[in-house]
């Protein structure tokens, strides 16, 4: 797979005796400050009559736990514009009323063992400790109706000899269906009984999951990571025995496919956590009969912790406080704890043996010597982003004689990141270019090779400023008109240490020229890199593609043009030949919408061939066991400038072209139909249903124009923006 999933959205639904509390939206953040605080006395109030409309806002402004161990919260609870709503224990529910949940636990720090003396911390849920729940059978009281503020006195009375000194935090949900929509928000609240600062414990915040989870939801509707931990505590399990302490359970479904001893186990070992609801389990890795491992994979790097690790008060924990729970678990195949794991008993694959959690930071500390030393910020550098890396930078400086049917001179420089041009280019192992026109929808494309495997063309230079030219010995086409683009590809490896080594990329320069003497007019921006980065982090840094070559969504779109297909490597396959298939269009427009779209794909499975090794020389990609993270209907996760919308879209986009293998002879040959129109291509990739296909067939006309805006413009009836609102 190329592109990584996670698939938090399915995580927690998976383990049904456990009853999370997130918190979302207009939710307080928590934090109590000194305590205790006066309780407000329920009263009489007739329960709020003004009519409530959208939205939901939840905060819990006090706790108390009394001597005798009885613990209250007091909440307001109101629409978006904050007009009262009614609260209420039961699932049903009107549009005026929500649906409230609490859950208790106690922020306990603790002791990891040996020398040092480490500590730690974690919650106990004082609902039940090994399968944590809502506290139930509660009382629920009106206190103000003017402004929403209610009571809830939990059933559950802790022990009366209960440390009011610790930090004890109150989590709830809110749910409530308005016009349709599932609204939630789960407000925390922490407080020391006794009074005084509660210590808030966040070394990961929502906000960072939302990057990629776009919201975060989970068990229904719940969606905060902090109140994840209220119940996902050291000491719970599901009903199989597996842990589903957050530290570890978070490690191991996000490294997935990665996970060593899925790997190296044989055909069916499997990470998984049954469901006490489904009465099954929920697989994130599993190793299949063919040796290839699914479910599950991070979408950048497993070692940039930053990615989840860069915000809240306690962020620096993953760093300071190194222990087996969170550690052993991408590592799964080391046991560096006192205890028998999954990996074995004690010691296992940790060469110095066994120690207590609290001895972990005398080897792994949280600073740094040097790079990929044994310190945690050591052993987790990205090979790519390593400070001994010199930079390669291309830049195209000029391209001459580029008019249609001229084989176009360019020059352009290479440069490490001080600027010192590089004047022998024997150590790049590739250096190439991309040609395409127009850039009012690309067609055919020129992929010439300066350096590498395949070289061909004049390559002279450097001249005294360090500037190659380079002529490709294909021509533009004689036919060619407006503008084209021109993007180059370079890398190098880098040998780091003895045993780590980098594929070091340049960031791919793209320019434009006329081959006609026209204006040039740059093609159409409908992805910027930024907004794959949220997820994928840096290509060609965090995220490979094509042998770590291509990191520009621009150029990207130079090859994966609406005339392009696998049929090239698809052919080279003798079975797919003689079976006649259809090629994989990988048309940008279509392409990147399938894969995002993955398991949710109708028609399964959906296979890609690309590059591969030699004697056969491909590889057969299947992208529909993508897990999609976030909300696929939230366009402008991606989309910039309302592009994906209608208008403007599809402007001046080409139909995808469709293609097949001739059993006779193995070449690629049209299809029938031989196209897919520009607005079904692209809605079709996602909604790939036999409806929804013949839905967009029908309202085609036989010259090709298409019917959809009538339906689906801007301002009509089904918008795209309307259909594609995605949750709140």
């Amino acid at each position: 797979m190329i592109i990584a999933e996670a698939r938090i959205a399915q995580v927690v639904a998976a383990i049904g005796l456990v009853a999370l509390t997130f918190a979302a939206g207009c939710s307080s953040g928590g934090g109590g400050g000194p305590q205790p605080t006066a309780t407000p006395v329920p009263t009489a109030t007739p329960v709020p009559t003004q009519i409530a409309g959208a939205g939901l806002s939840a905060t819990i402004t006090s706790a108390e736990l009394t001597m005798a161990g009885q613990v209250t919260a007091i909440f307001t609870l109101t629409d978006a514009n904050g007009v009262p709503l009614t609260a209420t224990l039961s699932s049903a529910q009107n549009s005026q009323q929500a649906r409230v949940r609490l859950t208790i636990a106690q922020l306990q720090q603790y002791a990891g063992g040996g020398e040092l003396g480490n500590t730690f911390y974690r919650y106990v849920n004082e609902i039940n400790e090994t399968a944590p729940a809502f506290d139930s059978k509660g009382k629920l009281e009106l206190i103000d109706a003017s402004t929403g503020e209610w009571q809830y006195t939990f059933a559950t009375m802790l022990p009366a000899d209960s440390d009011r000194s610790l930090t004890y935090t109150v989590g709830m949900q809110v749910d409530r269906t308005f016009a349709g929509q599932q609204l939630s928000a789960n407000p925390v609240f922490d407080f020391i009984p006794q009074g005084g600062e509660p210590f808030v414990w966040e070394s990961t915040t929502t906000s960072q999951c939302n990057a990629c989870h776009q919201p975060l939801i989970a068990h229904g509707n719940r969606r905060e990571v902090r109140l994840c931990k209220l119940c996902h505590t050291e000491a719970a399990t599901d009903p199989k025995g597996t842990s589903i302490d957050f530290r570890n359970m978070i490690h191991q479904i996000h490294a997935g496919k990665d996970l060593p001893l899925v790997n190296a186990g044989p055909p069916g070992t499997q990470y998984a956590i049954y469901s006490s609801f489904s009465k099954s389990y929920t697989v994130f890795s599993q190793k299949q009969a063919d040796g290839s491992v699914t479910g599950v994979g991070f979408p950048r790097v497993l070692e940039e912790c930053a990615a989840c690790h860069s915000d809240g008060p306690t962020v620096d924990f993953f760093r300071e406080k190194p222990a087996a729970a969170a550690c052993a678990t991408c590592h799964d195949d080391v046991n560096p704890s006192q205890q028998t794991t999954a990996a074995g008993p004690p010691g296992t694959n940790h060469p110095p043996g066994s120690f207590p959690d609290g001895q972990c930071s005398a080897c792994h500390a949280a600073t740094q010597n040097q790079e990929f030393d044994i310190s945690v910020p050591g052993a987790h550098v990205v090979p790519e982003r390593s400070t001994m890396l010199e930079g390669l930078n291309v830049t195209i400086s000029d391209v001459t004689n580029h008019a249609a049917g001229a084989a176009p001179t360019i020059s352009f420089t290479v440069t490490n990141n001080a600027g010192t041009p590089l004047l022998d280019l024997s150590g790049l192992n590739r250096l190439a270019f991309a040609m395409s026109g127009p850039t009012t929808d690309y067609t055919t494309v020129l992929t010439p090779t300066a350096v590498g495997g395949g070289a061909s063309g004049t390559l002279v230079g450097p001249d005294g400023a360090g500037v190659f030219q380079y002529t490709p010995s294909a021509p533009i086409p004689a036919s060619a008109m407006g503008t084209w683009s021109l993007g180059a590809e370079a890398r190098r490896l880098v040998q780091l240490t003895s045993t780590v080594s980098a594929e070091e990329a340049t960031t791919n320069p793209v320019v434009t020229f006329s081959v006609d003497g026209s204006t040039p007019e740059p093609h159409r921006v409908i992805v910027e890199n930024e907004n794959c980065a949220t997820c994928h982090g840096e290509f060609s840094k965090d995220f490979s593609i094509h042998g770590n070559l291509r990191n520009q969504v621009e150029y990207c779109e130079i090859c994966h043009n609406s005339t392009q297909s696998d049929g090239g490597r698809r052919k080279l396959d003798p079975a797919a030949v003689a079976a006649g298939e259809l090629t994989a269009p990988i048309d940008f427009k279509l392409f990147i919408h399938k894969i995002h779209r993955g398991e949710n794909l109708e028609q399964q499975p959906y296979l890609v061939y690309g590059f591969g090794p030699p004697p056969a020389n491909y590889s057969i990609n299947n992208f529909g066991e993508v897990l999609y993270p976030g909300d696929l209907r939230i366009c402008d996760t991606c989309h910039v400038e309302s592009s994906e919308l209608i208008p403007p879209y599809p402007g001046t986009a080409l139909p995808t072209l469709r293609t097949k293998l001739d059993p006779a002879t193995g070449n690629v040959v049209p299809a029938d139909p031989p196209q897919i129109e520009p607005i079904t291509a692209v809605c079709t990739a996602c909604h790939d249903g036999d409806d929804a296909i013949a839905h967009a067939e029908t309202n085609t006309a036989l010259d090709g124009v298409e019917a959809c805006p009538v339906c689906h413009q801007e301002g009509a009836a089904f918008a795209v923006s309307t259909l594609h609102a995605g949750r709140n």
